[in-house]
């Protein structure tokens, strides 16, 4: 369910929204911390999947001390993906086709190898014994271009977020085979099962918070 900030009081006037993708977070945090430090209005939002690039040093000069860190907010889970046209009808049907020829499938994510929605579909290769290195994977920028090349039939297989994924899901374009959670969510996704009840032991909760600029309260 999503609640917006004037909905629930938080503010007054209609918030600005401004999308900024590169490198799962990379670009936002370097313009935050050289170019908007003491924004006393700008709140950038953050994922797990940017701590841990952050973690990994891939965020260049800057490093975790370099912003204010405001809250985390709640959790999001990761899924898997595909076409409402795919032939794919469970998460069961692509693991059997994934494991007879693993070159037949190929997965796109927003991230590198190495990044989170990577590490999810390497989990998927690990559930069946299948090298992550054989997999055909190709990385985008963030999950808005990974779902059009997915539309566009470019790749068969999106790896990323339930959040992310949740607008489109009554457009009739896109299945959810499964929710890495432990058990099924609500706020009208109890349709969406999770790889668990499937047979597939993967979880991967996601935090999702805030921060500001280094000098924004100062």
């Amino acid at each position: 369910m999503q609640v917006s900030l004037l909905e629930t009081k938080e503010i007054e006037k209609p918030m600005r929204v401004t999308y900024m993708p590169g490198g799962i977070g990379a670009v936002a945090y370097n313009a935050i911390v050289a170019q908007r430090p003491a924004e006393a209005g700008t709140i950038v939002a953050f994922s797990g999947g940017s701590l841990l690039n952050l973690a990994q040093g891939k965020f260049g000069r800057y490093n975790e001390n370099d912003v204010r860190w405001l809250a985390s907010v709640g959790s999001d889970y990761g899924m898997i993906a595909v076409r409402e046209d795919s032939p794919y009808k469970n998460l069961k049907d692509l693991m059997e086709a994934f494991k007879k020829d693993p070159n037949s499938i190929v997965f796109g994510a927003g991230g590198s190898v190495g990044s989170q929605d990577w590490m999810k579909t390497a989990l998927l290769a690990k559930q069946i014994d299948v090298d992550p290195r054989k997999m055909r994977y190709v990385a985008f920028e963030g999950g808005g271009e990974t779902l059009t090349a997915l539309l566009g039939n470019h790749i068969q297989v999106m790896s990323g977020d339930m959040s992310e994924m949740a607008p489109y899901l009554n457009d009739g374009k896109v299945r959810v085979l499964a929710v890495y959670s432990d058990k099924r969510l609500g706020d009208g996704l109890e349709n969406i099962p999770t790889a668990k009840e499937q047979g597939y032991d993967i979880e991967w909760p996601i935090i999702r918070g805030f921060y500001m600029g280094p000098k924004s309260l100062r």
